[in-house]
C-alpha cells in the first residue's frame, strides 16, 4: 500500500470506526443522533447528516483515542508490557521505517483498544435503552462469558506486543 492510502486506512480504523461504534450506540440515546444516522420517518440520511456523523465519529474516535492511552496502555505497562525509549535524535534516518511500524502494528492496536472502550461505554447506554431487556439478544451471547478477556482487549494487547518488539515476530495466523 502506498504511505497516502496506508495513513488513510490507520485513520480510518484508529479513530472512525471506533467513534463510530460508539456513535450508533449512543443513538437509541438521542433522537438527533439517530436522525444523522437514519434519517427523517420514511427518508434517507441528508448530506448534512452524514456529514454530523462522519465529524461526530472522529471526535469520539480522538476522545476514545486519549481514553484508550490514559486507561488501556497504562494497564498493559503495568502487566508487563514495556513502553520502549525513544530517542527522537536517532529518528532521522529510520522516519520511513518507524512510520510503517506504526501503519503496520499500533493502528491495529488504537483499533482494538478504542473498539474496546466504545463498547464498555456504549453498550450499556445502547442495551439500557432498549424495550426488550430481559431476552438475551445475539449480541449478547457474542460477548462471551464474563469471566474471559475481552477479544478487543486480548487483541489490542497483542498488537501492542508487536509494536513494542516484545511479542513473537510472526503473524499471529502461522502458530
Amino acid at each position: 500500500m502506498d504511505s497516502d492510502a496506508s495513513r488513510s486506512f490507520g485513520f480510518l480504523i484508529a479513530y472512525a470506526l471506533p467513534g463510530f461504534t460508539l456513535l450508533w450506540m449512543m443513538a437509541s440515546l438521542f433522537p438527533s443522533i439517530e436522525t444523522w444516522l437514519t434519517g427523517g420517518l420514511g427518508t434517507t440520511p441528508a448530506f448534512g447528516g452524514v456529514v454530523y456523523a462522519a465529524a461526530a465519529s472522529i471526535m469520539f474516535g480522538m476522545i476514545l483515542n486519549a481514553f484508550r492511552w490514559v486507561l488501556v496502555d497504562t494497564i498493559h505497562h503495568l502487566t508487563g508490557l514495556k513502553q520502549p525509549l525513544l530517542n527522537d535524535r536517532i529518528l532521522d534516518g529510520k522516519l520511513k521505517a518507524f512510520t510503517r511500524l506504526v501503519e503496520d502494528h499500533f493502528r491495529y492496536h488504537q483499533f482494538y483498544a478504542n473498539t474496546l472502550l466504545a463498547l464498555l461505554v456504549g453498550y450499556p447506554a445502547w442495551r439500557g435503552s432498549s424495550a426488550e431487556i430481559t431476552s438475551i439478544s445475539t449480541f449478547d451471547a457474542s460477548l462471551g462469558p464474563p469471566r474471559e478477556p475481552p477479544p478487543c482487549g486480548q487483541a489490542a494487547r497483542s498488537r501492542l506486543r508487536h509494536r513494542l518488539g516484545t511479542g513473537p515476530r510472526r503473524p499471529a495466523c502461522t502458530r
